[in-house]
């Protein structure tokens, strides 16, 4: 006991750097942006950067906005299916979660003039950019190992940290041999596994924009446009990882012939992190019509600065079949720190090009009035990069290199196309968005697909639009969290369980406008 406090106050004064920390993944997370505009918007794609008119222009291209023949306020709920699958060591789980947040509300005013500049048009809204909320369950037991092979392992590599190892250490789960001066624990020293493995994960939050935008409609052939972007991060997630059913492992008694089981009951390691950001842009676009039937766009993004604070606990309970000397058959160690840091995100790139086709005649018929579209979007996720606080003597060399050694430049599209009826519209659109990892060598390794539809009904001054748009992901979970926090070297020569995940949201989107 008296050398275990010794250890103790030798590695809290110590301040291992190795705790929990922001990393290449939080890069990605709030470096992506899944576009989910207005209805219209999602029910083609969102792939409008050409086409204009519509409240999404402020968000991806501003040149949109002078697009406007009249102003426009719009309001856009939208309701969330999320749908995931977890195969763990051939056991699959399905977990479900709903919920709605609002999608789009905005105003676009005009301001007619004559001349050659036909009409000066402001806007402001708030756009959705992301939605986190999920819920993944994976639990199947474990022939090979536990997860107190990873803390031992980072225990004797220098990656002690206070918020896995050294809690592992205050409820006795890890040992230190002064004579080898290495680390252990009786459950990986056994080498005798089959405990039961459980993982849960539970996300929520979402990004979001508010756009200020200004445009110029020149000729009604030349369209330009700005935005000043304020945007906003919220995410939570709780990961409650829980090891149970160990195998009985007898230990000798110091300075007796007597023996205990040493192995604990269960162990239940939680951590709960708490992020909220802001940051700032700006965007410039412009479209250019040559022809009535054509036009032609291109926008650009720059880098996002944010700054996030993160609020982050990290708790263990470890259950014992036999108390302590003074009677304890539990404990619950927790450390808690709060960090803030900043965030700079990669520029975009946004190219266009938009057919509207008026209604022409066939023989004795007319040919539907339609919108053909597509968008492509540049984004090199390499040059994503992470800031210390201010005041922080952290920095982020480590994580910033695994940015650049781990993420690509991708190249997203989106197609859209409309079939418009007079009175009602007919919308479907189709969206990918490619994988941003180095090693992802097929188009669609990790890449998000997005299928969409809907409708849209109008009379002169109010419109409704309807869409629904499904997307369905692959991607792989990692128990222990190892390979996230240290992929050049998770385990050694141990090789970490993973489960496989399949995930699909789904977006019912009602937009309601009004023309004045």
């Amino acid at each position: 006991m008296y050398n275990k406090l010794i250890i103790t106050i030798s590695l809290i004064i110590m301040s291992v750097i190795y705790t929990f920390s922001q990393n290449h993944i939080e890069a990605l997370r709030y470096s992506q942006q899944f576009y989910s505009v207005t209805a219209k918007s999602d029910a083609m794609g969102n792939a409008l950067s050409a086409v204009g008119a519509d409240m999404s222009s402020l968000t991806i291209n501003p040149a949109g906005i002078a697009v406007f023949k009249t102003s426009q306020f719009t309001f856009t709920p939208n309701f969330i299916i999320s749908n995931t699958e977890g195969s763990f060591s051939g056991n699959i789980r399905n977990e479900s979660r709903f919920g709605m947040n609002i999608s789009n509300i905005g105003y676009v005013g005009v301001m007619e003039l004559s001349g050659l500049v036909k009409s000066v048009n402001f806007g402001m809204s708030y756009n959705a950019t992301n939605d986190f909320r999920q819920v993944t369950i994976v639990s199947a037991d474990n022939q090979q190992a536990s997860m107190l092979d990873f803390m031992v392992y980072n225990a004797n590599i220098d990656r002690y940290s206070d918020f896995r190892e050294h809690l592992a250490w205050r409820g006795w789960l890890l040992n230190y041999d002064e004579g080898a001066e290495e680390y252990w624990s009786h459950v990986t020293d056994d080498g005798t596994y089959g405990m039961s493995q459980r993982k849960e994960i539970r996300t929520r939050g979402g990004m979001g924009e508010f756009d200020f935008s200004l445009g110029i409609n020149i000729n009604d052939m030349l369209y330009i446009g700005t935005s000043l972007g304020l945007t906003n991060v919220n995410y939570n997630e709780v990961s409650l990882y829980t090891e149970t059913n160990f195998p009985f492992i007898y230990a000798g008694i110091e300075n007796s012939p007597d023996s205990i089981l040493a192995n604990p009951n269960r162990i239940e390691y939680t951590q709960t992190l708490n992020t909220s950001g802001t940051g700032i842009n700006g965007k410039v676009g412009l479209i250019f019509q040559p022809l009535k039937f054509l036009r032609i766009a291109g926008a650009f993004h720059t880098p996002t600065a944010y700054t996030f604070t993160e609020d982050y606990l990290a708790e263990m309970y470890i259950d014992y079949p036999v108390a302590d000397s003074s009677g304890n058959y539990s404990y619950s160690p927790d450390e808690a720190n709060v960090f803030d840091w900043g965030l700079t995100t990669p520029f975009r790139a946004n190219a266009g090009v938009a057919f509207i086709l008026d209604a022409h005649p066939v023989g004795k018929f007319f040919t539907i009035p339609m919108i053909f579209s597509f968008d492509y979007e540049y984004v090199d996720y390499s040059q994503a990069s992470l800031r210390p606080d201010y005041y922080s003597d952290v920095n982020f060399d480590y994580e910033n290199d695994d940015i650049r050694n781990m993420y690509k430049e991708t190249h997203n599209m989106r197609a859209g196309a409309e079939l418009n009826f007079g009175w009602m519209k007919l919308r479907g659109g189709y969206a990918l968005y490619s994988s941003p990892y180095i090693n992802d060598i097929d188009l669609f390794d990790n890449a998000k697909v997005v299928y969409s539809g809907g409708v849209g009904f109008a009379s002169k001054h109010a419109f409704l639009d309807l869409s629904y748009s499904y997307s369905p992901t692959n991607s792989t979970m990692y128990l222990y969290n190892a390979s996230n926090l240290y992929p050049d070297d998770p385990m050694g020569n141990k090789t970490e369980p993973s489960a496989e995940l399949t995930n699909n949201k789904q977006f019912i989107k009602i937009t309601m406008g009004l023309r004045f």
